[in-house]
């Protein structure tokens, strides 16, 4: 059956018919999003409580009730550690692997404790950019090397002398970062001894395939290879050739809200699970997390992802091309629903996370809260970093480059000396940050500045940055929901399933009605709850 098949794999209903359970019998709707990000990884359950409308058929609705709300319930959080595998830095995916198994039998408890009737779909997201070598009966040909390992050192360069990089972003629209799939697998030196028909298949299509059996790309996490053409459901043939592969080196694309196929039938019996449906999401996280931003307002829509990385940008209809854009080092990522993300990566929470580890592994014990407090309580405007450098990238030792790359710009110290400087050092250098590069994004989008900005993901939280960066900004910072990637994930699984109505709009309406928000406006010192 093909992707996307409305009866492909659905749980059987107690009355024989397929689909999911009808919202009207009073019984939520269970979904589970595995959801890994580049430290940590987790299996969540969202439970979706009927509504009065009971629309299960997918269409435009014909009602004005509210969508209902999206509960999410942690079924299983485990660990997403790096370490040296055959020379490079690379992922354990066995472990995460084994970590998502026991995460979706808890997830199914979990869900019937909850009073569904177990998980009723999958949808699985991750970081970009990193694959994994499939060999044509399922075998992995070694280790799923991280976007950080050193191999890609030279290899932009050495691609831009077959295609400059000018050329590359007109056709892709993706910026030149050292670690896109385009310049990994320029590197790739496994690729001529694997066998025909070994794909690459980035992060989370691996385990859409490990669930399922099924080789496919999804189209939001393809768009980051370096390789996607701007505007299209295709591969660039120029960029293939670049990286010296073709298009059988991927497994065919599919769209966000497709189903990729049904649970295979030895693991759902192992694990004590249906034969459900997983569904194709926006698989790459930050195409969740953006999905799930609880927006109302008309026009484009101010973002940052906030969590190793922050992600800052705008909302599009079509992608900005200009080679001023490449220039000023944004990128155009595929959405959901022909959405574009214009956008710019800057290092995030990475620095402080990276600085603590630093700290604790000299025998500090560090809680992030009360750091988070001193750091506000010491004086402002003393240092500043520039938090895009490439010197962040690598792990290890963060407090002492930060320290070593900070500038002073008032005060006698010669460098932060404390944890409370440092931490206040990188949290205003990001927020102006922020500042600057949305400023740069409007410009280049040719759309005037949006009277808010919506911050998701874990640095959400983080109500000291919020406010520096309401007040860098002059604007509002609408800081919400900390698990973002998860909700986006589940909501697009249940528009899929018909448990909400197909149209503009309606995940964002369902995000509003489940989540307390936080709004922080320019001056204030504290910030404001809101729905």
């Amino acid at each position: 059956m093909s992707p996307g098949a409305e009866s492909d794999g659905t749980r059987p209903r107690a009355d024989g018919a397929d689909g999911p359970r009808p919202r009207a019998d009073g019984r939520p709707l269970a979904l589970a999003a595995i959801d890994l990000g580049a430290t940590s990884g987790r299996v969540m359950v969202g439970l979706l409580r009927p509504s009065p409308y009971g629309t299960t058929d997918g269409g435009e609705g014909d009602s004005d009730d509210p969508t209902g709300r999206l509960e999410l319930h942690a079924a299983h959080r485990f660990e997403n550690r790096l370490g040296r595998r055959d020379g490079h830095l690379s992922w354990d995916i066995d472990a995460l692997w084994e970590q998502v198994r026991q995460g979706l039998t808890a997830a199914e408890h979990l869900a019937r404790e909850l009073g569904a009737d177990g998980i009723s779909s999958i949808g699985v997201d991750s970081w970009a950019v990193d694959y994994a070598l499939v060999g044509p009966d399922g075998e992995r040909i070694g280790e799923v090397i991280a976007y950080r390992d050193e191999r890609t050192d030279g290899a932009a360069e050495s691609v831009a002398r077959r295609v400059d990089v000018g050329r590359q972003f007109a056709l892709t629209g993706i910026a030149q970062q050292p670690f896109n799939t385009l310049y990994q697998l320029a590197v790739d030196d496994r690729l001529g001894s694997a066998p025909a028909g070994t794909p690459a298949l980035l992060v989370p299509d691996l385990l859409t395939f490990l669930l399922t059996g099924e080789r496919r790309t999804e189209l939001t996490n393809a768009s980051t290879t370096g390789m996607l053409a701007a505007g299209e459901n295709a591969w660039s043939p120029e960029m293939l050739e670049a990286a010296g592969v073709d298009e059988g080196q991927f497994a065919p694309l599919i769209r966000p809200g497709e189903r990729v196929g049904p649970v295979r039938s030895d693991l759902a019996r192992e694990l004590g699970i249906g034969e459900v449906p997983v569904i194709a999401v926006g698989s790459h996280d930050t195409a969740s997390a953006v999905l799930a931003v609880p927006a109302a307002d008309d026009g484009p829509v101010a973002f940052i992802s906030s969590g190793t990385w922050s992600l800052i940008g705008l909302e599009l209809e079509s992608p900005v091309l200009t080679e001023r854009a490449r220039e000023a080092g944004f990128t155009n990522e595929r959405g959901v629903d022909e959405t574009f993300r214009f956008l710019k990566n800057v290092a995030g929470m990475w620095l402080v996370s990276e600085s603590i580890a630093q700290w604790e592994e000299s025998g500090a014990r560090i809680d992030l809260d009360d750091l988070l407090a001193a750091a506000a309580a010491v004086p402002g405007d003393r240092f500043r970093i520039d938090p895009t450098d490439p010197c962040f990238l690598a792990p290890g030792r963060m407090a002492d480059r930060v320290a070593d790359a900070a500038r002073v710009i008032g005060g006698d110290e010669e460098r932060p000396r404390t944890p409370a400087q440092l931490v206040r050092c990188i949290l205003e250098s990001l927020a102006e940050t922020y500042r600057d590069e949305l400023h740069a994004a409007c410009r280049l989008a040719r759309r005037p500045l949006p009277e808010r900005l919506h911050v998701v993901g874990g640095g959400s939280r983080n109500r000291l940055l919020s406010q520096l960066t309401a007040d860098a900004l002059g604007i509002e910072v609408v800081a919400g929901p900390m698990e973002a990637t998860a909700l986006g994930n589940l909501t697009l699984q249940a528009r899929a399933l018909g448990a909400i109505p197909h149209r503009p709009g309606s995940i964002r309406e369902l995000v509003r009605a489940s989540v307390e928000l936080e709004v922080f406006a320019p001056g204030e010192r504290s910030g404001t709850s809101a729905r």
